[in-house]
C-alpha cells in the first residue's frame, strides 16, 4: 500500500528502517543495459536501486536518496549498490557469460563521508574484478570546478584504474570548463536533448556537435532515454557509439538478466576481444562530410550531406552495415528497390553493373589503402567513390570500409565531366601481358587484364622463360619479325639495357586475330632487385601505323635518362616547363602512387599546395607552403644551381622523411625544371639514433640512479632557467616545495642502508605521486624539491594535502613521512629567495612533526 504521509514522517521511516531495508533486501539493485550501435550488443550496464517498502510501496532514488544525504548515510548506499554489482559480475563471469563495464553512481557527499577511493578500490579488489569493469557515475550536477578536493579523488581513482562518467551531460553550466580539468571516459548525453530529435533540428544540430566534440576529445558517448528507432536510426548516423533506453530494455533485476539467457530472449553481451573494432565502426559520423553553407553563408540545411555508406568485408561478400538518408536517396533515385540487396556474394560479381566497385571494396578491406574511383552504374551514370577502411574485427578478421559517393555524372551524349581516373583506365584497355620474371630462375608469373572490370588476374605460372618465349614467339610473332626479335630479347640484352638506360625495349608486330598488330615491350627492374624484371606489353598499333610511335620511344628515352641522372632513393619524378608550369610526374614507387596525385597537369606549383593538405606531414605544411613557390625555388636554383628542402610526407601506413631537390636542365626544346622526391627515411633515422643517445648520456648525468627523478644538478639548470624568465619580468607563477624524509638516519643505523635506500625511494614515490604534473629532484641524501607549475600549481593545496594524508596513514603504519614546506614565487629577485622561504618553512614542519603535533602541521607548510 501507498502511504500518503507528511514528507518529514515519510524521511524519518526511510531513514529508521534504512539498515533493516538492506539486510532484508527491500532496496533492490536492477541493471539497465547500454547497447552498441554498431553490433546491438549490450557492451555496458549501468546499477540502479529500487526500495520496494511494506509501507510505502515501491520508491524511486528520488524518493529515498535525499533522505539518506540529509543524515550523510548516502554513501553507505552507494556502497552497497557496488558490492551488489561486483557479486553480479563473479556470477556472470562463472556462468562462462562475457563481461562488460558497469557504472555505479556516487554522489558529491559520499566523497565528504568517507575515504571513499579507499572504500572503492578495497572492495573491487576483494572482489578480483578488474577495476577497468567499473565506471565511477558523477552527474554534471555534483562537480563544480572550484571544488578542488571532489576532483582530487576522481583523480585518484581514474589513476588507479577506474573509468569516470558524467553523467546528464549538457543539464548544468560547467560541462565545458570541466572537460578541460578531468579526463572523463565517457559522457551521458541528457535525456532532454534525445526527447527532441524528431521534433526540433535545432536540437539535432546541437547533438551533433557534442558528439563530434566528445569524439574530438577522444571520449566516447552514450544517449540516454532512447525510446524510439528514429531516435536509434539519427543517433547511429551521427558516430553516437552507445545507446540505453526502453527501445531496448528496461532497467531489471538480476535475477531476469540471467533468467534470458536461459530463455534465450536476451540482448547478449559484446566480445571484449571485439570493442574496439566495433567502436571504431559506430562512431563514424554519416554527416562528416556535409554541405553545411549556402551561398550567402547562412546555415541552410546541416544533414544535406554526401551519400555514405559503411559495409563489411568478408572472404565470401559485402554486407552493408550503416547508411546515411542521402545514400538511401541515392539508392532510391537509381535502382529499383527489388534489385538492392544487404548482402552481395563474389561467387556471384560477374552480375553487378558495379563489379569494379566490389573488387575496389574487398581489396581495401584486405590492404587498406584508400583509394579514389570512378565506375558506371545500372543507369549509366559515371559516379566517384572515395573507399576507406575504418577497422579490423581482430576477432573474426572481417573489415568495416567506408564509401563515399563524391560525385555522380548525369548520362550525356558526350560527357564533358572526364575524371583522370576513368581516363587512365578507360586507356588502358590495350594493355595486353604484365610478366614478372627471377632473372636467376628463369621462373616467371604471367598477369592477364581484366578489361571489363579493368583489373589484372594471375594467368599462368612457369620456368625458363626465355626458352619459353621462343617457342611463344615462332607460334604467335609475325613472321618477318621473329628473327629480329629473337636477335634482341635475350637475358644478357635485356641485363645490359636495364643497367646502361634503365630500361629495355621493343616494338614488334603480334598476330592477333591473325592481323599483324604492333606492340610496344618494355623492361624495366624490381626496386632495390636487380635480379628480377617486370616486362609489359603494350598495343601501339595505332600510334605505329600513324607514324607517333617514333615520339613515343624518344620521350621515353629521356625519361630514363633522367631517372638515372638522380642520385638517392627517389620516390617520384617530375619535369615541370618553367614558363607554363605544365608538368608530368614519373612514379617509381607504388606507396607513392597511393596517393592517387595526379602524373599530369597545367600548373604544378597550384596543384601541389592544393595537394598539400592531403599528402604532407600536417605539421609541415605551414613551412612547406611558405617556400614552395616558383619564383623561390627558380632564386635558389640561379644561386647555388640546385634547390634542396627536406619534409615528411604521409605515404603507406605512416609519415616518411624525404628531401625534394630541384633543378633546371637544358632539352633539346629548350630548359625544363627537373623535380625528384628522395626518400631520406634512414638517413634521418641514423641521426636520430645519434641524438638519441646524446639524449641518453644527458639524462643519465642529470637523473638521480636510485630514485629515478632529476638530481641535484638538474635542479641547478632549471634555477638558472627560471632566473632568466624572472630577469626578463615574464617569470610563470610557479612555487618551490621543499620535502625533507623523516627518520633516514635511524633506518640507516637501525636496518641498514639497503633498507634506506628503499625508504627514500618509498618517500620520492609519495611526492611524485602528489605532484603527478610537475618536475621533482633529489637534491640531498634525504631532501626533495618539486618546482609546481601550471595545474599542480592551480591546486597546491590538494597537492601538500595528499602528502598529509600519507602522512596520517604512514605514521599510524610506521613507515616513511615527510616534512614539507612550501613557498610561492611573488616577484623575487631569484629563485634562490623562493627556495629559502620553502626551505625555512620545511624545517618549522619537521620541528613539529617531531613534536607530535599532526594537527598543527598545516599552520607551518606555507611561508610568504
Amino acid at each position: 500500500m501507498n502511504n500518503t504521509g507528511s514528507s518529514f514522517n515519510k524521511s524519518k521511516h526511510i531513514v529508521d528502517n534504512f539498515e533493516r531495508a538492506m539486510r532484508e533486501g527491500w532496496i533492490e539493485v536492477y541493471f539497465q543495459p547500454i547497447v552498441r550501435t554498431s553490433n546491438g550488443r549490450v557492451c555496458a550496464e549501468e546499477a540502479l536501486v529500487r526500495w520496494e517498502d511494506p509501507l510505502l510501496g515501491m520508491l524511486n532514488p528520488a524518493d529515498f536518496v535525499p533522505a539518506l544525504e540529509a543524515v550523510n548515510q548516502a554513501h553507505r548506499l552507494d556502497l552497497y549498490v557496488l558490492e551488489k554489482t561486483l557479486k553480479k559480475m563473479n556470477d556472470q563471469r562463472d556462468r562462462g557469460l562475457f563481461m562488460v563495464p558497469t557504472a555505479v553512481n556516487f554522489c558529491q557527499v559520499d566523497f565528504y563521508t568517507c575515504d571513499l577511493v579507499e572504500e572503492i578500490a578495497s572492495r573491487v579488489e576483494s572482489a578480483k574484478i578488474s577495476k577497468h569493469m567499473i565506471a565511477i557515475g558523477i552527474s554534471e550536477g555534483s562537480l563544480s570546478i572550484g571544488n578542488d578536493y571532489v576532483i582530487s579523488q576522481i583523480e585518484q581513482l581514474q589513476d588507479i584504474g577506474f573509468q569516470i562518467w558524467m553523467d546528464d551531460f549538457g543539464s548544468g553550466d560547467f560541462a565545458p570548463a570541466l572537460l578541460q580539468i578531468l579526463k572523463f571516459d565517457l559522457l551521458k548525453i541528457n535525456i532532454f536533448f534525445v526527447k527532441q530529435i524528431t521534433e526540433s533540428e535545432s536540437a539535432r544540430i546541437i547533438l551533433t556537435e557534442l558528439i563530434r566534440m566528445a569524439m574530438s576529445l577522444g571520449i566516447e558517448t552514450v544517449a540516454e532515454g532512447v525510446e524510439f528507432k528514429e531516435q536509434v536510426d539519427f543517433l547511429q548516423e551521427i558516430g553516437c557509439t552507445k545507446l540505453q533506453g526502453f527501445y531496448y530494455c528496461k532497467p531489471i533485476p538480476i535475477s531476469k538478466i540471467f533468467d534470458r539467457y536461459v530463455t534465450g530472449t536476451a540482448i547478449g553481451f559484446e566480445n571484449p576481444a571485439e570493442s574496439e573494432y566495433y567502436a571504431a565502426v559506430g562512431k563514424v559520423n554519416l554527416y562528416d562530410l556535409s554541405f553545411t553553407k549556402n551561398v550567402d553563408g547562412h546555415l541552410e540545411n546541416y544533414f544535406d550531406t554526401l551519400p555514405m555508406v559503411i559495409m563489411e568485408v568478408d572472404n565470401e561478400g559485402l554486407t552493408i552495415l550503416r547508411g546515411n538518408k542521402s545514400f538511401k536517396m541515392f539508392v532510391d533515385q537509381n535502382y529499383n528497390a527489388k534489385d538492392v540487396e544487404t548482402r552481395y556474394s563474389y561467387d556471384y560479381a560477374n552480375e553487378y553493373i558495379g563489379v569494379y566497385t566490389v573488387n575496389a571494396i574487398r581489396k581495401c578491406g584486405l590492404n587498406g589503402n584508400r583509394v579514389i574511383i570512378d565506375d558506371r552504374i545500372k543507369s549509366e551514370k559515371t559516379v566517384q567513390l572515395l573507399i576507406q577502411r575504418i577497422a579490423v574485427n581482430p576477432v573474426t578478421k572481417v573489415s568495416a570500409v567506408a564509401i563515399v559517393i563524391l560525385y555522380v555524372t548525369e548520362k550525356k551524349g558526350i560527357s564533358d565531366e572526364l575524371t583522370y581516373n576513368y581516363i587512365a583506365r578507360a586507356l588502358s584497355e590495350d594493355y595486353i601481358n604484365l610478366y614478372f620474371v627471377d632473372l636467376i630462375t628463369e621462373d616467371y608469373v604471367e598477369y592477364n587484364p581484366d578489361g571489363m572490370n579493368r583489373d589484372v588476374s594471375v594467368g599462368r605460372r612457369g620456368t625458363n622463360f626465355f626458352k619459353e618465349v621462343i617457342k611463344d614467339a615462332k607460334k604467335y610473332l609475325y613472321i618477318d619479325d621473329v628473327e629480329m626479335f629473337l636477335d634482341s630479347f635475350k637475358k644478357a640484352n635485356i641485363k645490359k639495357s636495364i643497367e646502361k638506360n634503365g630500361a629495355y625495349s621493343i616494338t614488334y608486330r603480334l598476330m592477333v586475330k591473325n592481323v599483324p598488330t604492333y606492340v610496344s615491350l618494355k623492361a624495366v627492374s624490381v626496386r632495390n632487385n636487380k635480379n628480377s624484371i617486370i616486362i609489359g606489353v603494350n598495343n601501339v598499333d595505332a600510334q605505329m601505323k600513324q607514324r607517333e610511335v617514333i615520339e613515343r620511344i624518344k620521350e621515353e628515352q629521356k625519361t630514363y635518362s633522367r631517372i638515372m641522372a638522380l642520385s638517392g632513393d627517389f620516390i617520384s619524378i617530375y619535369t615541370v616547363d618553367p614558363k607554363t608550369n605544365a608538368y608530368a610526374c614519373f612514379n617509381s614507387t607504388k606507396a607513392y602512387d597511393a596517393l592517387e596525385i595526379a602524373i599530369t597537369g597545367d600548373d604544378f606549383f597550384k596543384d601541389s599546395r592544393r595537394n598539400a593538405k592531403d599528402v604532407i606531414y600536417k605539421e609541415d605544411i605551414k613551412d612547406f607552403l611558405k617556400v614552395f613557390k616558383k619564383e623561390f625555388i627558380l632564386e635558389k636554383i640561379d644561386e647555388s644551381g640546385l634547390f634542396i628542402y627536406k619534409y615528411r610526407i604521409n605515404m603507406g601506413d605512416g609519415v616518411v622523411h624525404v628531401c625534394l631537390k630541384a633543378a633546371i636542365i637544358n632539352e633539346n626544346d629548350g630548359p625544363e625544371l627537373l623535380i625528384g622526391i628522395i626518400d631520406i627515411e634512414n638517413q634521418v633515422e641514423q641521426e636520430m639514433e645519434y641524438m638519441s643517445t646524446l639524449m641518453a648520456a644527458e639524462d643519465k648525468a642529470t637523473k638521480d640512479q636510485l630514485t629515478g627523478v632529476k638530481n641535484k644538478r638538474a635542479y641547478a639548470d632549471e634555477e638558472e632557467y627560471l632566473n632568466s624568465f624572472i630577469s626578463a619580468g615574464s617569470s610563470p607563477a610557479f612555487a618551490i616545495v621543499v620535502c625533507d624524509l623523516n627518520g633516514l638516519k635511524q633506518v640507516n643505523d637501525t636496518l641498514g642502508h639497503k633498507a634506506g635506500d628503499e625508504y627514500i625511494k618509498e618517500g620520492c614515490h609519495i611526492i611524485c605521486e602528489a605532484f603527478s604534473k610537475s618536475p621533482v629532484y633529489r637534491i640531498g641524501g634525504d631532501e626533495f624539491v618539486a618546482v609546481v607549475k601550471g595545474a599542480d600549481y592551480e591546486c597546491i593545496d590538494t597537492r601538500i594535502e595528499r602528502i598529509q594524508r600519507a602522512n596520517r596513514r604512514n605514521k599510524k603504519a610506521g613507515k616513511v613521512t615527510i616534512a614539507v614546506g612550501v613557498s610561492k614565487y611573488e616577484g623575487d629577485k631569484f629563485v634562490s629567495d623562493v627556495f629559502d622561504r620553502a626551505d625555512k618553512a620545511m624545517y618549522e614542519n619537521k620541528k613539529m612533526m617531531k613534536e607530535g603535533d599532526l594537527f598543527m602541521i598545516d599552520k607551518t607548510l606555507t611561508m610568504r
